[in-house]
């Protein structure tokens, strides 16, 4: 009797565990689509992306709704409780399929609340609807908060069971943080624009056609927020202010050691080729003061990418200039080639070919004559920032933080520093040429026995200048180049605080920064390689890295290989996507 009772018990075992494959493919299922939401919120930017989004989730929650019924009614697994353990092996599973419910309806809330919102926060006339604002960020932290309730501890779960409440809880944690963030960020957001008092901004806008960190800071205006409106001042060439000697900035040791001697506190042109927008913007202010003898509040950054974004909500805009009307579409060609065509090198009416200020003039004025809606617009300056397109420094030091704390101002060490890494590609010519220029970032890392990185990154610089070109104000040549296409790279590693770079390296930015300058020219290509060693890079069975972008035109290409000598990697030790945003990028590894 009792042997028949162990094969009864084990075919009833056996269908459970079946049972319990199916439940684990609808949670996968499930969590892949939250997690894809999560991580490309660029879809979320406009009203198509937005109801496909809501679409998924409500096909989603259809999905976990049959897989609860097919778990609660499963006489398998009902069966199976008399087996010692599974009976907690039930529960956990019926939890863990509510928790995803609740995430994903928490979520899909948000959306459908983000639409109806958007239809009663509008910018008329330059008015900023700060009420409307202070709502929405009530709804985006009550969401972040239920979201951050479910994570429960895996404690007493089997095998993938355990695995699945294990990888749903870093979801859950990791949302709930990006969406109080963002709560915080709508909060100081108000206060920025003037909810308590009258603010006044420089608005320094960044070509990408000559790269520094950013773009470099070629023209610039000027908008205040004065009983919560938006109000436009003027605009023009950063040429109008020329200052004679460098502001009184403190320029840290590290900061000065690589990029002093561009003088960076003098020449706008070198302002933020360090990866600190923190330093920058404070140098920024500085600076027009000394030049104009004015004070602003702060500083927005943003280049010909985040232009286009406002673009894409706005619509098209006619500049006196340029013969065609500029859009989200063509921004980039116009604003970055097309007003270069036909000029010889050196000309000396270049300034009145920068017509970045003067679209930028034409987008505020867009803002504050008629009506646009505002979530969209924050949508699209929210996606700008994520790849470092649209930045903010404040003279309001809890504003500042919290800028720096969600990546919409600071530097690359705001998070995760040990973790770290940042790549820039810079132009070292007096040309336009990083229009053609197109880096891309390849990292193999070794994990040793002992838990160390060594990380070998290489640095592809494709120029596709045209060979055998006209000389031209975009092309060259200059005076540090021979021939029309000729660019210069600085190409710079900051790798992560504590690690060692293999060619030296000098803290900056918060990181550990490496630095190699060569020549490609046109239609060639070159690779400069840096090594990186990585201490105690193993933790808790977790091996993590940080990546950075470059707010380039086109965001570069990445490639990062993981193996490991004496560990066992879990899942796929390669991973490859486009660093348009920053990338956090973990493996589980045991021995």
């Amino acid at each position: 009797m009792g042997f028949v009772l162990a094969v009864l018990g084990g075919i009833a075992t056996a269908a459970a565990v079946r049972d319990v494959v199916k439940v684990r493919v609808d949670l996968i299922a499930a969590r892949e689509t939250m997690r894809r939401l999560v991580n490309d919120p660029v879809t979320l930017r406009t009203a198509e992306g937005r109801t496909a989004a809501t679409a998924q989730i409500t096909s989603t929650l259809t999905a976990l709704a049959g897989t609860r019924d097919r778990l609660a009614g499963s006489i398998p697994i009902t069966m199976a409780q008399a087996v010692p353990g599974l009976r907690a092996q039930r529960a956990g599973m019926l939890a863990l399929v509510d928790d995803v419910s609740s995430a994903a309806t928490a979520g899909r809330d948000l959306l459908l609340g983000a639409e109806s919102i958007g239809d009663g926060v509008q910018v008329k006339d330059g008015s900023v609807p700060l009420d409307g604002i202070r709502s929405f960020e009530a709804s985006v932290r009550e969401a972040g908060q239920a979201i951050g309730g479910l994570a429960r501890s895996a404690r007493g779960l089997w095998g993938p069971l355990g695995d699945a409440r294990q990888e749903f809880d870093e979801l859950a944690i990791s949302s709930s943080a990006r969406l109080a963030g963002g709560a915080d960020a709508l909060r100081a957001a108000q206060s920025f624009m003037g909810a308590t008092e009258d603010r006044r901004y420089l608005i320094a806008i960044q070509n990408n056609a000559e790269m520094r960190d950013q773009g470099m800071v070629l023209s610039y205006a000027v908008a205040r927020f004065s009983g919560r409106r938006l109000i436009f001042e003027g605009s023009g060439s950063v040429g109008r202010l020329r200052l004679d000697r460098p502001t009184a900035t403190p320029v840290p040791e590290g900061t000065e050691e690589v990029f002093g001697f561009t003088m960076p506190t003098r020449f706008w042109q070198s302002v933020n080729a360090t990866a600190d927008f923190a330093f920058s913007g404070q140098a920024m202010v500085d600076m027009y003061r000394q030049a104009t003898g004015e004070e602003v509040d702060g500083v927005i950054a943003i280049d010909v990418p985040g232009i286009a974004a406002l673009l894409r909500v706005l619509g098209p805009v006619q500049v006196p200039g340029i013969p065609e009307p500029v859009s989200a579409g063509n921004a980039a060609r116009v604003l970055l080639k097309d007003l270069y065509d036909g000029l010889p090198p050196f000309d000396d009416r270049s300034d009145r070919r920068e017509r970045l200020g003067e679209v930028t003039e034409a987008v505020i004025g867009r803002l504050t004559s008629g009506t646009t809606n505002a979530v969209a617009v924050g949508q699209e300056l929210a996606g700008a920032a994520l790849g470092g397109h649209f930045r903010l420094w404040s003279r309001v030091g809890e504003e500042e933080e919290i800028f720096e704390r969600t990546g919409l101002g600071g530097g690359p060490a705001a998070s995760k520093a040990d973790r770290t890494f940042h790549v820039a590609v810079e132009n070292r010519t007096a040309t336009k040429l990083d229009y053609y220029v197109k880096p891309s970032v390849r990292q193999e890392v070794q994990l040793t026995r002992a838990g160390t990185a060594v990380v070998r990154t290489t640095v592809t610089i494709d120029n596709q200048a045209p060979a055998d070109a006209a000389p031209s104000y975009q092309l060259g040549p200059d005076p540090f180049t021979k021939k029309p296409g000729d660019y210069v790279a600085w190409v710079l590693l900051w790798g992560p605080a504590g690690s060692r770079q293999l060619s030296g390296g000098v803290e900056e930015s918060g990181l550990n920064l490496s630095q190699r300058v060569v020549d490609i020219a046109a239609a060639q290509r070159r690779e400069v390689t840096f090594e990186t060693v990585i201490p105690d890079a193993v933790r808790d069975g977790v091996f993590e890295l940080r990546l950075v972008p470059q707010p380039r035109l086109e965001p570069m290409p990445a490639e990062v290989k993981v193996s490991a000598e004496g560990w066992s990697i879990k899942g796929d030790g390669t991973w490859t996507g486009v660093l348009n945003r920053v990338q956090i990028l973990t493996w589980r590894v045991d021995r």
